[in-house]
């Protein structure tokens, strides 16, 4: 039994969906590491000019 056209639209439809929902979530993953690595390079700078004896 051949699966039917409507079937096939089906499926293709579902495997872009899931294509498209797991770019964006990599997408916005990269983009929350990136504001990440960047407050952690502002608290460490704030820290060291803390401790800085300003010789």
């Amino acid at each position: 039994m051949k699966p039917s056209i409507i079937n096939k639209i089906s499926i293709i439809k579902c495997r872009l969906m899931v294509a498209l929902i797991a770019g964006l979530l990599g997408g916005l993953r990269a983009a929350a590491a990136g504001n990440g690595l960047s407050g952690i390079n502002e608290a460490t700078s704030m820290v060291t000019s803390y401790f800085d004896p300003g010789v």
